[in-house]
């Protein structure tokens, strides 16, 4: 219910209160984050009108979205969209929310297509296509098939690639992994769900109650999703060509056997901003 006379200082403190007392991190930044959408003002503007009397309707619409954190739904669908590699893409709870750290999938992509000309490029388990239209973003020349086996979350890439001008350039398909795939690729990128059987039991509320499911859950070890694509990238990948992978922290050993004994070479595993393992490319002969 609104209050008469409440100011933005005081709506501001008491959202944090609430967001605190609910156990949800970061309190301040969740309820500017928040209030600007609700009152239409930049960050910059909210300091500079601390003391004045908010207006009915924004105290309405800003408890409302309060209401949906204190729930634990995640930001990024409050707000129906998510910043990923200098790109805003739409994420509802069809797709799951782009991470800092798989920005290091598309780093290394780019690195291992520099010498090609016109990549073509796969996108395994694309969600939101964040990963496969970020690349396009920074190869104007090169083209991809995003798959996955949610048509919903392919109707969600689909906006993301027009929202960011590469619509013309890429392609969403129903795919259970590379099932349905067929051509040629110089790369495949692919940050599939890789969370064990146990770890799914101890997701935080805001992952477990909004996040999908299948995107997360890994199998009982969390390599079946790795275990697939590996098997079957030599029908669709060129001589010579790469894949690269999200993984979990405590994967990399796990992972590079399963490349290993698939016969790639130059199987390389690096870090994330936390010091952790994140990120395995490989070349498949």
């Amino acid at each position: 219910m609104a209050k008469t006379n409440i100011t933005y200082g005081e709506l501001k403190r008491g959202g944090a209160q609430m967001l605190s007392n609910a156990g949800i991190g970061n309190p301040n930044l969740n309820v500017r984050i928040l209030l600007e959408k609700a009152s239409r003002k930049t960050s910059a503007e909210l300091i500079i009108c601390d003391h004045d009397i908010v207006p009915e309707t924004v105290q309405i619409e800003f408890h409302e979205l309060l209401g949906y954190r204190l729930a634990f739904e995640p930001i990024a669908y409050i707000l129906g969209e998510k910043a990923f590699w200098s790109l805003d893409f739409s994420v509802n709870e069809h797709v799951l929310i782009p991470r800092p750290e798989t920005e290091g999938l598309v780093e290394r992509a780019l690195e291992l297509i520099t010498n090609s000309p016109t990549p073509h490029i796969l996108d395994i388990g694309t969600g939101s296509g964040a990963v496969l239209i970020s690349l396009l973003h920074e190869r104007k020349l090169a083209t991809g098939l995003g798959v996955d086996i949610s048509p919903k979350a392919l109707d969600m890439a689909r906006v993301n690639a027009v929202r960011n001008n590469v619509g013309d350039r890429c392609q969403f398909n129903k795919s259970d992994y590379l099932k349905n795939v067929t051509g040629k690729f110089d790369i495949i990128v692919s940050n599939p769900p890789y969370i064990d059987s146990k770890a799914m039991e101890k997701l935080a509320p805001d992952v477990e109650l909004y996040e999908p499911e299948l995107a997360l859950h890994g199998g009982k070890d969390g390599l079946t999703a790795y275990r697939t694509i590996i098997a079957s990238t030599k029908k669709v990948l060129k001589p010579g060509a790469h894949l690269v992978f999200e993984i979990g922290f405590d994967q990399k050993k796990s992972v590079s056997d399963l490349l290993r004994k698939a016969g790639a070479t130059h199987i390389v595993c690096q870090k994330d901003l936390a010091g952790l393992d994140r990120i395995i490319s490989a070349t498949i002969c």
